[in-house]
This record gives structure tokens, sequence and C-alpha cells, in this order.
């Protein structure tokens, strides 16, 4: 009985997969702000060695304990191999600023092999969006002709001619005098043995390490020129993928403090509704170089938008933000789908969100208000529909695109889901229909504990979780098939 039991919810989870598989995204997407060239290294025994005996003073220094602790500037080499040896021993993402010419180019000599991509969330999420055959429409401040020729040819840009607003080939509204912004990535695979001098490591999954340079110029708003078109804009977009937020700080770029970048942020968003109130808006989470502004922060831009993106790591420094002591403890203590909801559902509500979105390795664990106006059925669907996207990403690498997806039907989900699922089950004391749907009903919000698929030895984790949160987001304002 057990194993018919469990052959049943394979078989019912597969089909939903397929019928996931079959939708298609028909909104118009808009991202921003951030947008860069990434610079993708593959960690391996051949380059660590190299740089070792490239620089024999270097050796390994003690671990940081804390490798939650993600935004950090590291201008020095012997700073980068203990946060990359870290993060590769806990198997965790971390991301960091770097801002020393002279590291730079010590990380240019270091890793010859690297290989240049389309990178920042916004860029990411555009390519991705216009590979699966819907619109997409992306800004940046900076947009050099190096970073306009990683865009795909149909991804939009906007432009102002003659006092209009209007929407052209990314590859034409570049400029030429325009800075770079450049990323360094550091991907490492799982199971894979690492030896640095004396130190050993084999790592527990896969995932990267980044290290992001942020040019002067590289300003996470509207610039003073677009203002006024932004009603215009927000005419032509039914939703807009925001990204670019945790560059902010106490003295900007561009002058303004912080009160005030934020203000303008906020105006930015209300003016795009201006015209569209039903323009629906996502924020994806990265953490904040200005620790004590990411609490406000959160707050602030959480009440202007509907959707929240974060990972299982990330979620942590939240629960810091807020002062949610229990939780965070909780989930330090054993990390799994019940201790992710009830760490999620606080900050839900902190950030007075309509949808919150956790994804983590094999699933995802969302919550949405019972005011949101799409299905916690069809937001569901959603996010099979972005796991599929996902396992067609890190089995092939590169974009995924629309005529692909029908083979991701066919993909088995993760052992991992359906054990989060059968353990929240449990916790929460709910019948057996839950292991079927996936859907629990609390006072004023639905959970979401989704399945979804691991992919042995992706090819790729950049943009993993940008690719799950905007590809799900994106189909819940698209019409069902």
């Amino acid at each position: 009985m057990v194993d018919s039991r469990s052959d049943y919810l394979t078989a019912c989870w597969q089909e939903k997969v397929r019928e996931a598989a079959s939708q298609k995204i028909t909104c118009r997407v808009f991202t921003a702000f951030n947008t860069n060239v990434d610079v993708v290294v593959h960690i391996n025994n051949d380059n660590l060695k190299r740089i070792l005996e490239r620089n024999p003073a270097l050796k390994e220094k003690k671990l940081e304990e804390d490798f939650s602790r993600q935004a950090d500037i590291i201008d020095t080499p012997e700073a980068f191999i203990t946060m990359l040896l870290g993060a590769m021993q806990k198997g965790k993402s971390l991301y960091a600023l770097t801002n020393c010419n002279g590291f730079l180019t010590w990380l240019e000599e270091s890793f010859s092999e690297a290989k240049e991509i389309l990178g920042g969330q916004a860029g990411i999420v555009a390519n991705q969006i216009s590979s699966l055959d819907a619109q997409a429409v992306v800004y940046s401040r900076l947009l050099s002709p190096k970073q306009a020729a990683l865009f795909r040819d149909d991804v939009l840009a906007p432009k102002i001619e003659n006092n209009q607003l209007i929407l052209e080939p990314v590859k034409k509204v570049s400029r030429a005098t325009d800075q770079c912004k450049i990323n360094w990535i550091f991907e490492y695979a799982k199971g894979i043995t690492i030896k640095f001098g004396d130190l050993t490591i084999t790592t527990p999954r896969a995932n990267r390490v980044i290290l992001a340079t942020r040019p002067k110029d590289a300003i996470m708003s509207f610039s003073d020129e677009m203002m006024s078109y932004l009603p215009q804009l927000g005419k032509q977009i039914d939703l807009a993928f925001m990204a670019g937020y945790h560059y902010i700080s106490e003295n900007n770029p561009d002058g303004r403090n912080y009160q005030e970048f934020i203000d303008k942020a906020i105006e930015e968003i209300n003016a795009l509704r201006e015209e569209n109130p039903n323009l629906a808006f996502h924020y994806e989470y990265v953490p904040m170089k200005a620790r004590n502004l990411e609490a406000k922060t959160l707050a602030l831009i959480g009440d202007a938008v509907e959707s929240f993106g974060i990972n299982e790591n990330e979620i942590k420094l939240v629960l810091d933000d807020f002062n949610f002591i229990e939780e965070r403890k909780a989930l330090e203590a054993s990390e799994r789908a019940y201790t992710l909801y009830k760490a999620a559902l606080p900050i839900f509500r902190k950030m007075n969100l309509k949808r919150l979105h956790v994804h983590n390795l094999g699933y995802y664990v969302v919550i949405i208000a019972k005011s949101y106006h799409v299905s916690p059925e069809r937001c569901l669907e959603a996010c099979l529909y972005a796991s599929c996207v996902n396992a067609l990403k890190a089995k092939y690498g590169g974009y995924v695109l629309a005529d692909k997806l029908k083979e991701a039907g066919n993909y088995p989900l993760s052992s991992i889901g359906f054990k989060q699922l059968k353990g929240i089950k449990e916790e929460l004391n709910l019948t057996d229909d839950f292991l079927s749907t996936g859907i629990y009903e609390g006072d004023d919000h639905y959970l979401l504990v989704v399945p979804a698929h691991v992919i042995a030895n992706p090819v790729s984790t950049v943009g993993m979780g940008d690719t799950i949160s905007s590809t799900s987001f994106a189909l819940e304002y698209s019409e069902k098939r």
C-alpha cells in the first residue's frame, strides 16, 4: 500500500509538471535596474593549484564560521580565497563587492580561462523571458555597446525620441560613452574534492560566489529625463521585475542621501502604475552592503510591491533585519519546509506582501495572501513551470527556449521535494489530500509547498533564483492555455 500510494503521488505530480510545461508566458515583462557583464569561472583543482603556485605566500586562512555574511568588501587575494573556500565547504552562495583595480587585475591574470556572459538580475531575466517567446523590456542607467551586445535581438529598451517614449531593440539604444559594470562569478560543482595547501574540502552541493564591481554611474534608478515618461512606460507593460535596491547607501553616487533615494524609488513605482493600476511588481532579494538600512528598505519597498523572492540562505539575513530571533534559531537548527514557512510568514506580514517565494534546492515554499487575485492552484502551476525552465537551464546552460519546455515535462521531481511535502503535512497535522495538492489554507494566506527538479551536476547555477522567481511570477499573469 505504501508503494502504491507513493506511485500515485508521483504520477499525480508528474501530470501537473506536464501540464505546467505546456503553458506559455503571454504578459509583457519589464526588468530594471542592474545589468552587467558576468565573468564566469568554474573552480577546480587546476586553477586553485595555479593560484598557489603563482602566489606561494598565499596560504589558507581560518574559515569564517558565519557563511551567511554576504555583503563584505573583498579587495585582496587572501580575503577572496577565505570567502571562496568557506562557501565551498558549506555549499552556499555568497555575494560580495570589490572596488580595487589591483585586485581585479590579479583576478584577470589568475583566471585567464574566464568567459563573459550577460549578468545582473535585470539582464538575465530579460534574456530568459525573451527566450521563452515573451516580450521583454529592460532598463539600465548604464548601457554600453559591450553590455548591449549580450542581449537577445528582440529584447527592447525605452528610448526618448522627439519628446516621445518608444521601445526599440536594446542594441540600438546603447551608448558608447557609458561605463560597463563587470561581476566575477565563481561556480563550483557538487561532490568535488578541492585541495588548497594543507586544506581539503568536498563540496556538499553546487553553488557560486559572486564578486561585484560598482561603477560610479551604475545608479539603480531612472534618470531624471525618464521620470515624466514612466506613466507611458507603465501602460506598455504588465509586470515589472525590480532589482538593484541592495545598492542603496547612506550617500549614493548621484549625491542623494538614503531618504532621498528611497523616496524616489517609491515615486518611480507609483509613476509606473499611474496609467496602469494593475501593473504588478516583484522584488528579488540581494543582501545590502549597508546592513543597517536593509530592514527599512525592505519594509518600504515591500509595501510598494506585490511579490518578493529569496532563497533559503538569504532569508536568515532578513530574519536578522526584522529581529525575528526565534524563527532564525529554528531555521538554523533544522532547515526544512516547516521552518522556512514559519520564517517566511512573519516576513510576509512585516513587508505587507501579496506573495513571497522562497526557492530552495528541490522545493519551493510560497505564501500568497487570500486577497491575491491569482488562485493558489495557478500559483502552484506557475512554480512547476519555473522549475521546468530552471531544470533545462541547469542541464544545458544558457537561456531556455520555449520549444524545449516539453522535454522538462517528463523530468521527475526531486525526492527532496516529496520528503518535504510529507514532513510538513505531519508537522501541520494536515490530511492526505495535501500530499497531492501542496496547498494549505491558513487564516489570512495560502501556503504552497512545491516539489521541484534537481539536476545532477548542473552546467550553470548563475541566475537560477532570478529565473525561478521571474518565470513563475510572469506565468501567473499570463492566460492559461
